[in-house]
This record gives C-alpha cells, sequence and structure tokens, in this order.
C-alpha cells in the first residue's frame, strides 16, 4: 500500500513539474516577445529617421532646381514648385523633430539643421526676389553651393548617429531573436519528457490495480489540458514567427543605405572627377551605377511583397475611375513618353483595399506600357462588370464577384505561361530587352488574394495580354 502511494505521489509530482514547465514558458515567451516587439519598434523608429533626413535633403534640393530653373526661364511654374518643395520641408522637419524628441543630442543636431535650412531658404528667396531686376552674381552661387554643403554635412552627421543607435538596436534584436527559440525549445522538450514519464507512470498504475481508475480518468483529464497548453505555446511561436517576418522587412530595408551611398559617391565621382576618368572607367562607374539601381528596385519590391504580408486595410467601395487617374498621375511622364492612352468603362465602382489596389493597377499599366510594340502606342482599356460564381475560375459558391478586365496591345506571351507570370523572380524576357525585377505580377497576385479574390490572364504573343480580376462584391 505504501509503495502503492509512493508511485502516485511520484506521478503527481511528474504532473506538477510539467505545467511549472509549461507556465515558465508561457512567462517567458511573453516576457521575450515583449522585448522582441520594443526592439522592433526602435528598429523602425530609427529607420524613419534616416528616411525623413535623406527626405529632408532631397526636397531641399528641389526647391534649389526650382529656384534655378526660375532664374533662368522667369517662368511662375517654377516659383509654385519652389513653395511646394519648401512646404514639403517644413513637413519634413516636424516629423524629424517629432521623431527624435526623445534624443537630446539629435534635437540639438536638428535645430542646427533648421538654422541652416532656414539660412538657404531666405537666400533663394532673395535670389528670386533679384532675378527679374539683375544679373545673379557668380559669388552669390558660390554662396548658395557653401550652404548646401553645410546642410549635408549636417544631416550626415545625424544620419550617422541614427546609423550607430541602428547597430546597437540591431544587435540587441538579434540576440532576443536567437536566445528565445532557443530556451523555448529547451522548456518544450522538458515539458514533453516530463508527459511521456507521467503517461508511462499511468500505464504501469493501470496493471497494478484497478482501484485506480477514478485517478487514471483525472491524469487523462491532465494530458488533455497539458494539449491545450502545448496548443497555447504553438500559437505563441507562430506570434514570434511573425516577429520575425517583420524583423526581417526592416532588415531588407536597411539594405537600401548602402546602395543609396553606392550611388551618391558613384554621382559625385562622375561629377568631380570626369575629366580624369578614362572612358573605360566611365562606363565601369555607369554599369556600377545601373546594377546599385536594378539592386534598389529589387529591394524595394521585396519590401512590397512582405509588406502585403502583414499590413491589413479596410476593404470600402471606391470609384475606379478615381483609381486609375490616381495611376495615371503618378505614370503621367511614362505614359506622355509611350503615347498610351487609358480607358474605363463599365461598372463605376469597386469593393477594393484602395491603396493595394492602386499599387495593383500600377504594376499592370506600367507592364502595359513596357511590353508594349515599337512604333504601336500603347492602348489600355479597363471594364468593369459583375459575374456570378460560377463564372469564377476555382470557385464554386454563388457569390457575386466584379469582375475588373485590364487589356493592351502589347506584345503579349505564350498562353502556357499564364500561371508561371505570376510566380515570384519569373520572367520571359531577358533583363536587358525588358528590364524588371520579375516580382510585379507576384504582387499583383497576393494583392488579389488579399481581397480574397481570383486573378488569371489571357494573351498569345503579339496579341496584347488581358489581365482578369474577380473581386467580391
Amino acid at each position: 500500500m505504501i509503495r502503492l502511494r509512493s508511485r502516485q505521489f511520484k506521478i503527481k509530482i511528474i504532473f506538477f513539474l510539467a505545467v511549472i514547465l509549461l507556465l515558465s514558458l508561457s512567462v517567458f515567451s511573453y516576457l521575450r516577445i515583449n522585448n522582441m516587439l520594443k526592439s522592433s519598434s526602435l528598429l523602425n523608429h530609427t529607420n524613419l529617421i534616416k528616411l525623413e533626413l535623406v527626405t529632408v535633403f532631397s526636397k531641399i534640393k528641389d526647391a534649389d532646381s526650382h529656384q534655378r530653373g526660375y532664374v533662368l526661364t522667369k517662368d511662375n511654374v517654377y516659383l509654385e514648385q519652389f513653395q511646394k518643395s519648401l512646404l514639403d520641408v517644413g513637413k519634413c522637419l516636424l516629423r524629424i523633430d517629432e521623431l527624435t524628441s526623445d534624443n537630446y543630442s539629435q534635437q540639438s543636431n536638428l535645430r542646427k539643421l533648421e538654422l541652416l535650412i532656414h539660412k538657404r531658404i531666405v537666400h533663394m528667396e532673395q535670389i528670386i526676389k533679384d532675378a527679374p531686376n539683375m544679373k545673379i552674381t557668380t559669388e552669390r552661387w558660390l554662396e548658395a553651393r557653401a550652404i548646401m554643403e553645410e546642410i549635408r554635412a549636417q544631416t550626415d552627421k545625424m544620419t550617422n548617429e541614427e546609423g550607430f543607435l541602428l547597430r546597437l538596436r540591431t544587435k540587441s534584436f538579434t540576440e532576443e531573436s536567437t536566445f528565445t527559440p532557443l530556451f523555448t525549445i529547451f522548456l518544450t522538450i522538458c515539458s514533453i519528457l516530463a508527459l511521456i514519464a507521467a503517461y508511462f507512470g499511468i500505464i504501469g498504475e493501470l496493471k497494478t490495480s484497478n482501484r485506480l481508475k477514478s485517478e487514471l480518468q483525472e491524469s487523462e483529464k491532465g494530458l488533455v489540458d497539458a494539449n491545450l497548453f502545448l496548443e497555447e505555446k504553438n500559437d505563441s511561436l507562430a506570434k514570434m514567427n511573425k516577429e520575425l517576418e517583420s524583423f526581417t522587412y526592416i532588415s531588407s530595408h536597411d539594405l537600401q543605405e548602402p546602395l543609396r551611398k553606392i550611388q551618391t559617391f558613384i554621382s559625385r565621382i562622375t561629377e568631380s572627377e570626369s575629366a580624369n576618368l578614362s572612358e573605360n572607367s566611365k562606363n565601369y562607374l555607369t554599369r556600377t551605377h545601373d546594377a546599385a539601381n536594378r539592386m534598389q528596385n529589387l529591394i524595394r519590391d521585396l519590401l512590397a511583397y512582405s509588406r502585403l504580408n502583414i499590413e491589413i486595410f479596410p476593404v470600402e467601395t471606391f470609384s475606379l475611375s478615381d483609381v486609375v487617374d490616381e495611376v495615371a498621375a503618378d505614370l503621367d511622364e511614362d505614359i506622355k513618353e509611350a503615347k498610351a492612352t487609358i480607358e474605363v468603362k463599365g461598372i463605376p465602382e469597386v469593393k477594393i483595399i484602395v491603396s493595394q489596389f492602386r499599387q495593383l493597377l500600377t504594376n499592370l499599366i506600367s507592364n502595359a506600357i513596357k511590353f508594349s510594340k515599337p512604333d504601336n502606342p500603347p492602348r489600355i482599356l479597363i471594364q468593369n462588370d459583375i459575374v456570378r460564381g460560377n463564372e469564377v475560375p476555382g470557385y464554386t459558391g454563388e457569390d457575386q464577384f466584379y469582375r475588373v478586365k485590364v487589356s493592351d496591345n502589347g506584345i503579349g506571351f505564350d498562353s502556357q505561361y499564364k500561371n508561371r507570370i505570376f510566380e515570384v523572380f519569373q520572367r520571359l524576357h531577358m533583363s536587358k530587352e525588358y528590364p524588371g525585377t520579375g516580382i510585379g505580377l507576384a504582387i499583383v497576385k497576393k494583392i488579389i488574394e488579399n481581397h480574397d479574390g481570383y486573378i488569371t490572364a489571357e494573351s498569345e504573343l503579339n496579341e496584347g495580354a488581358t489581365f482578369i480580376l474577380y473581386l467580391p462584391v
């Protein structure tokens, strides 16, 4: 009897240890995930500041360009663009001020930057005021250039300080993301071993006496509870995977910074050392600059594709024509250069995630322009109607769908590739002939999936292409 009670006590101890381990795993997972979220937020915060610094310098350069345009042409269009650039500069400075409010050093740097920018703006406004009545002297242009160099140096200083913070925060995040899975796996294994030991102990008790039947039922109930705990832990691990996806996105975003520096340095070398470079050297620099541009475009497309997996936006009823007009405005230069025409027909409204659908149409219209026939201006037709579910490929229900057809008169493609073209990095043409990253249509498909919709394509070589989008009504 004493031996039997001893065995029962051991089984209870094993279950108690398993519960303790599972509770420890829960608490540890919560703390680690919370730390990872904080680290991720700090990384994103640093990247936002660096991006705003790049943007504010770019806007100052835009204002400088518009000022020079006005001095040369006296065209008031440049004045309007100049004022718009100044408004954008002000907005950027406000965002930087808000983002660095908790950093005394960067706040001090920002005050210096604001003074330099104010000085440059006053200088530009005075030149614009004097331009109609007198010739701007070389000394004043040199003074403007000197101020721009001071602004560049100050933004570089702030960017370098954020880069230092970024390295520290990346290291912290890496340590968190490395240690957390290892310790979680260790606790999980210990819990499983404890549960296995308890299971065999129960089997032994059943063979010893039927009097432990009620205790066996309680043990089985404990096993069910333990399985529920394990399911909760699996959910926690899934959340950790989601955090790791966010980390991957942020890390990929940081890859753009060295590419920007490569492009900047090549531009500086080309501008300042052009007379000292051989033709081969200039060719190599040009090819390096083009390669950096292609890599930057690839990273941006990967970021866009990754963002579609993690961002959630509401679906709303929106005017299809308005979305097309916005896309056409963004692609205005490409459309004018290709002499392309875009026509919208059918039902005026559609239920969409507006920002994502705008990206979808941008990709499709850009492709229609890119893959147009030589000496044959692109004609793009967008039609919208409503169909029943039995007309939607791959759908068996009776719900209604918007059917949006995007057709062009370009070079088309072989119909055997109509599924392959929606895969990541899949290209049907050489990059030298038709540049691109091979991600655009994969993004289109992902956006349609985010809408719970369907997409298919129809085409023949040299007969244009039609992309058919099905969106729930």
